[in-house]
């Protein structure tokens, strides 16, 4: 097994289409881990889930991520770094922790740490941009926890749990460019 980035508790290795299995579909169709995401609002399927990670895998402006705890090698979540400009040198950033029992922990700070060095000192970009719901805190906390700066609000955007929400744009810029 490759692990391509590495922390005390978490590791990041290639997403494959091996992991587009039954785990990750039962994240994709549980509203308490898509209520902050794009997708949720229609069952996904396994045919569909497959489709999107052959995808992805094949986008030469994507690098896709499987999240790992190190202890038990669990599959906990995945980080998609896409829709990279390497003109520009920017990137869009996404996280998903769809193990309820790795929530709360610091998982998600640790990975997001390796993967802004990755992208700034390894992929040489020089911004990373990303989107949060305002149903998300916890999200909104933690991106602002890594220095992420809000750019801008679409208001009332996204409906969720029978309401309209704000989606707030957030950015982080390469402090050595």
């Amino acid at each position: 097994m490759i692990k391509f980035l590495e922390g005390d508790q978490v590791y990041l290795r290639p997403l494959t289409i091996e992991d587009a299995n039954d785990i990750y579909l039962k994240w994709l169709n549980d509203t308490e881990v898509t209520r902050g995401l794009a997708s949720g609002y229609f069952p996904t399927t396994q045919q569909e889930l497959i489709n999107y990670v052959s995808g992805a895998l094949r986008d030469q402006n994507t690098v896709f991520f499987a999240l790992c705890e190190k202890e038990s090698n669990l599959h906990i979540g995945n980080v998609k770094v896409d829709r990279i400009d390497w003109v520009a040198q920017t990137c869009e950033l996404g996280l998903i922790i769809g193990e309820a029992s790795a929530r709360g922990r610091g998982l998600g700070f640790e990975t997001m740490n390796l993967v802004i060095q990755y992208i700034f000192e390894e992929l040489n970009l020089n911004k990373i941009t990303l989107a949060v719901f305002e149903n998300n805190p916890g999200a909104l906390k933690l991106y602002e926890k890594l220095g992420f700066q809000v750019e801008g609000r679409f208001v009332k955007h996204v409906f969720k749990e029978g309401r309209l929400w704000d989606k707030i744009y957030l950015s982080l810029f390469n402090p050595k460019k």
